[in-house]
């Protein structure tokens, strides 16, 4: 008798570290948020001061995003297990692009986004997970790994919660993660830190013509 070995399968998510010239052009579509000051907070799960619409004017971040779609179509297959084979067409569109500015103590309630795929751009991030875990509200903790990071959150085949964690520090300026927008996610609040937090949200959705 042999024993034998079964892998469930489960989706993962695609990061892609931006350059430079990306990064220049997404501190400008910023400015323009900021002049246009165009509000989306309520259509939004966030507990934060502000996030505001933005425009990609001149196509720069879709055709990143859809390249990322065709990797992780290729890695992990179709997502959408509620689509017959035959309604799925690999083509999307950038359907809305916000900037969300974020302070000490505020946070993102587990969510998920509208679409197929969303991502998140981290573009400034003031504090660093190491000396946030060491602060007293989480050193007196028996899991001091969440305070400021972002997770993503899901079961395991035995029912489970389990997080993936994204530990917030300067190395994680100018990452692009994305991932299927049913996947829950969250951002936990940081403290003792006046300074703003830069992210940029997106959802991307598929044609079905």
């Amino acid at each position: 008798m042999e024993a034998k070995f079964r892998d469930f399968p489960n989706l993962g998510i695609v990061e892609l570290k931006l350059n430079e010239s990306i990064i220049s052009y997404l501190w400008d579509l910023i400015e323009e948020a900021k002049s246009n000051s165009i509000s989306v907070n309520k259509n939004l799960a966030g507990n934060i001061t502000s996030s505001l619409k933005m425009n990609d004017k001149d196509n720069q971040i879709f055709p990143i995003c859809s390249q990322l779609i065709k990797s992780y179509l290729k890695k992990y297959g179709n997502p959408f297990h509620f689509l017959k084979s035959g309604d799925f067409k690999n083509t999307f569109f950038l359907d809305s692009l916000w900037v969300n500015f974020q302070f000490e103590n505020e946070f993102n309630p587990i969510h998920t986004h509208s679409g197929a795929f969303s991502f998140v751009i981290w573009m400034k991030i003031p504090t660093d997970n190491n000396e946030q875990s060491e602060l007293p509200i989480a050193k007196k903790s028996g899991n001091n790994l969440k305070i400021s990071n972002f997770s993503f959150a899901y079961t395991n085949v035995i029912g489970q919660i389990r997080e993936q964690i994204y530990p917030m520090n300067k190395s994680i300026e100018g990452t692009l993660v994305m991932f299927p927008s049913r996947l829950v996610h969250q951002v936990y609040p940081f403290y003792n830190n006046c300074n703003e937090r830069v992210s940029i949200s997106g959802n991307l959705s598929f044609s079905q013509e």
